[in-house]
């Protein structure tokens, strides 16, 4: 079982989802906006 200090990409992407997730974004939603900032921030570099 990952503890919550669990700094990989992968859970940190996870626990941003859950996050959109409670304040009212659907699954698909989420799973759109954290797509779209990560490719922000990727052709940002």
């Amino acid at each position: 079982m990952k503890t919550s200090s669990d700094l990989s990409l992968y859970s940190i992407i996870e626990r941003l989802q859950r996050r959109l997730e409670r304040q009212g974004l659907s699954p698909a939603a989420s799973d759109r906006a954290v797509s779209l900032a990560l490719r922000q921030m990727l052709m940002s570099r």
